[in-house]
């Protein structure tokens, strides 16, 4: 593992280059009895702006909220903020964070704590498999445990909540979306050709499951440089890569977007292999500023999805985020 302190906070664009770089966090809201599901993001860029959102949806309705703020100082950071509706914090490096948020629909203060050691995605078997996408200057992830309060000021259940829940979270530094999009998107011919990547975060008491690959046959067939997997297991012994992972099964509701279920097998770092089968779902959100410089356009459907989970070999229980993507972006268009 590589990933020093200062990783924490924003990073420079390489020597030379005068695309789009960003810093991107990514923080998980996934509390069943709270009712409240989501992301926190921060899109810190070279070009002078940053952008900041929560997308949530609580007691089952979608709450969204943006804001883009100029932002020229890249390297550490006190206060991560817009001016005072969202903030972050590093408290203690790799260890614990802070998030606060202040908007007409809701306001929150939590805290992230390890649960698990930061996983750098360069000690992936293979490498990091997001380089194909992109050149990441560095990509890691954490299993946390989120607290704190959270006040839902509208609705039928309006009023102060206790955030008590597993949380998940990334953070890389990347020119992912300095290319340009062609001017106009083929459409698969099947569903199938539609599917994306996966990568569901799975947290039971007694470990953290990850994993990132690429759904469709027909993708990977055509771009055989992409379809390595990442991922990692993080557990008593620390954290680790995994071996192999599958997204076995992937049904989606009628509008080809949604998704219905899961079902994963992963290679875990001894070699044993696991299912995992999704349960209830909750609720799904879309990641909402997979934007490149037009604010305009959307360049990745990046779903949320919080599912419980359920290791089929052991029984063994859980809940987390199932993300997964669908080609092309649609609405494409979102202004």
């Amino acid at each position: 593992m590589t990933i020093l302190d200062d990783d924490e906070y924003l990073h420079p664009a390489p020597e030379g280059s005068d695309g789009l770089w960003s810093d991107n966090l990514w923080f998980s809201f996934c509390d069943r009895e709270a009712d409240i599901f989501g992301i926190n993001h921060f899109h810190v860029t070279n070009k002078g702006y940053a952008r900041f959102s929560t997308c949530l949806v609580i007691d089952g309705i979608p709450m969204p909220w943006a804001n883009k703020v100029p932002w020229d100082d890249i390297g550490k950071f006190d206060v991560l903020t817009d001016g005072g509706s969202m903030t972050y914090q590093v408290i203690k490096p790799q260890e614990e964070l802070r998030i606060t948020a202040d908007n007409e629909k809701y306001g929150f203060d939590v805290t992230f704590k390890a649960r698990f050691p930061v996983f750098d995605y360069n000690d992936c078997i293979g490498g990091n498999p997001l380089k194909s996408a992109g050149e990441y200057g560095g990509h890691y992830e954490q299993g946390l445990q989120c607290n704190g309060d959270f006040e839902v000021r509208g609705g039928p259940r309006a009023g102060l909540r206790t955030i008590d829940c597993y949380s998940h979270r990334d953070h890389s530094w990347t020119d992912r979306f300095r290319g340009g999009s062609p001017w106009e998107p083929n459409k698969p011919a099947t569903r199938e050709q539609s599917l994306g990547h996966y990568w569901p975060s799975i947290q039971t008491d007694s470990m953290h499951l990850n994993a990132f690959g690429y759904m469709s046959p027909s993708f990977k067939a055509v771009n055989p440089e992409r379809s390595s997997i990442g991922g990692f297991l993080s557990d008593k012994n620390g954290s680790r890569p995994i071996q192999g992972a599958e997204c076995l099964d992937c049904r989606l509701e009628d509008d080809g977007r949604s998704a219905m279920s899961f079902r994963y097998q992963f290679t875990l770092p001894d070699g044993e292999v696991i299912h995992v089968k999704t349960g209830r779902k909750y609720a799904q959100s879309v990641n909402g500023l997979m934007r490149g410089e037009n604010d305009a356009e959307c360049l990745l459907d990046c779903y949320e999805g919080f599912f419980d989970f359920e290791v089929e070999e052991t029984g063994e229980r859980g809940y987390g985020c199932a993300e997964y993507s669908i080609n092309p972006p649609f609405p494409r268009w979102r202004y």
